[in-house]
C-alpha cells in the first residue's frame, strides 16, 4: 500500500524530457509538452549523465529527419534513454511509452484517411468487460488477501504471550507452589488459567477487530483500485467467532508448552519455532484456492482457519469446512489440554527438580 501511495504520488507530478534534435519537430515537442505531466527541456550533457544527477528523467533521441520521414511514411526509429533503477525514471518511461503509443495510432489514422480508408477497418474487435460481483462480493474479495494471516497471527502471538505469564511466568516469581498448595484441585486450576488465556486473547481479538473496523473504513475512503471496501457487523461477528477457535487452540498449546519449561526465556526458545510454523500456515492460504479447495487442507490448524475466514469474506460459506475446521481444533484444544493437565499433575516433569 505504501508502494502504491508512492508510485501513485510520483505519478502526480510533472517529469522533465529531454529531445535529442528536438529542433527538428516542434509539433512533436508540443506533443510531450501538451501531454500534461511531461516537460520538455534542453540538456547540454550526455542522456546517460544527465539522467543519473537527475537533470531530466528521460531522454529521447529522434532522428533530424524525423518530420520528413513521417510525411513520407518511413519507418522512424526513436531511442529511449531513461534509468531502470529510478522509480521517477521508469514512470517517465511510461508515461512516454503512453504519449507514443497515441501519437502512433494518430499517425496510421492521419495514413489511412488519406487513401480514404476507414480507421476502424484495423478495429475489428470492440471488447465490454461486465462485473458481476456485488459490492459486498469485491470488498469481502480484498479484504480476504489482507486480513486471514494477519489476524491469525496476532491471534497467536497474544494467545501465547498470556500462556507464557500464567504458567512459567509463575514458576519464576515463585508463586504457582503457593496455589498448588491449596485446596483447589489441579483440574480446576489448570481450567481457570486455560480460561484467563483464552478471556485474555479473546478481549485482544475483540479490540483487534474494533481497530479493523476504523482501518477499513479508512481504506474505504481511499478506494483502493477504485472499488470500496468495507467490514460488515454481520461478517466481523462471523470472524471474531471463528478467530475464538483459533484463541482456544492457541491457548491450550501455550500452556501445554509452556508448562513444561523451567523460565521465561526457555519457554520462548521452545514457542518461537512453533510461531514460525504458524506464519507459514497463516500464509499458506495464499497458494490454496477456496473455490475448488478439497477436504483436506481443513484438517490442519491455523491453516483451516484462515481458509475459512477467507470464504466468509467473499460469501462462500461452506458448512462442510466450517465443521471440519470446528472439530480438528477443538480436537487438537483437547489434547493440548490433556497434556498440560497431566503436566500439572506432575510435579517432576512441571518442576523438573
Amino acid at each position: 500500500m505504501l508502494f502504491s501511495s508512492t508510485q501513485e504520488r510520483i505519478g502526480e507530478q510533472t517529469q522533465y524530457v529531454a529531445i535529442i534534435n528536438y529542433e527538428v519537430s516542434e509539433s512533436f515537442v508540443q506533443l510531450i509538452d501538451n501531454s500534461g505531466s511531461l516537460k520538455v527541456v534542453n540538456i547540454n550533457m550526455p542522456p546517460d549523465e544527465s539522467i543519473r544527477n537527475g537533470t531530466v528523467a528521460v531522454v529521447l533521441e529522434i532522428p533530424k529527419d524525423f518530420d520528413q520521414r513521417i510525411k513520407n511514411e518511413q519507418l522512424v526509429n526513436i531511442t529511449i534513454y531513461y534509468d531502470a533503477s529510478s522509480r521517477t525514471s521508469t514512470i517517465a518511461y511510461s508515461k512516454i511509452m503512453q504519449v507514443l503509443g497515441m501519437y502512433r495510432s494518430d499517425v496510421v489514422d492521419n495514413r489511412l484517411e488519406s487513401r480514404e480508408i476507414d480507421p476502424k477497418i484495423l478495429q475489428p474487435l470492440r471488447v465490454f468487460a461486465e462485473n458481476v460481483a456485488t459490492e459486498d462480493e469485491v470488498s469481502g474479495y480484498m479484504l480476504s488477501l489482507i486480513l486471514p494471516p494477519l489476524l491469525a497471527i496476532i491471534v497467536a502471538t497474544g494467545g501465547m504471550n498470556a500462556a507464557i505469564d500464567l504458567t512459567v511466568g509463575e514458576k519464576e516469581r515463585h508463586t504457582l507452589e503457593a496455589l498448588l498448595v491449596t485446596a483447589t484441585s489441579r483440574r480446576d486450576l489448570i481450567t481457570g488459567k486455560f480460561l484467563a488465556v483464552v478471556t485474555t486473547t479473546l478481549l485482544s481479538i475483540a479490540f483487534i477487530m474494533l481497530s479493523l473496523s476504523g482501518s477499513v473504513g479508512y481504506l474505504s475512503r481511499l478506494q483502493i483500485q477504485q472499488m470500496e471496501i468495507y467490514l460488515t457487523l454481520q461478517t466481523s461477528i462471523i470472524v471474531f467467532l471463528i478467530l475464538t477457535l483459533m484463541a482456544i487452540m492457541i491457548a491450550a498449546l501455550g500452556m501445554a508448552i509452556a508448562s513444561f519449561a523451567k523460565s521465561f526465556k526457555e519457554a520462548n526458545n521452545y514457542l518461537t519455532p512453533m510461531l514460525f510454523i504458524i506464519v507459514i500456515l497463516s500464509f499458506g492460504s495464499y497458494g490454496i484456492s477456496i473455490d475448488d479447495v478439497g477436504i483436506i487442507p481443513f484438517l490442519i490448524p491455523i491453516l483451516n482457519v484462515t481458509l475459512v475466514i477467507q470464504e466468509v469474506l467473499v460469501n462462500n460459506f461452506n458448512a462442510i469446512h466450517m465443521l471440519v475446521t470446528i472439530s480438528s481444533t477443538l480436537l487438537v484444544s483437547m489434547i493440548m489440554i490433556i497434556i498440560a493437565s497431566w503436566i500439572f499433575h506432575k510435579e517432576s516433569v512441571l518442576f523438573r527438580a
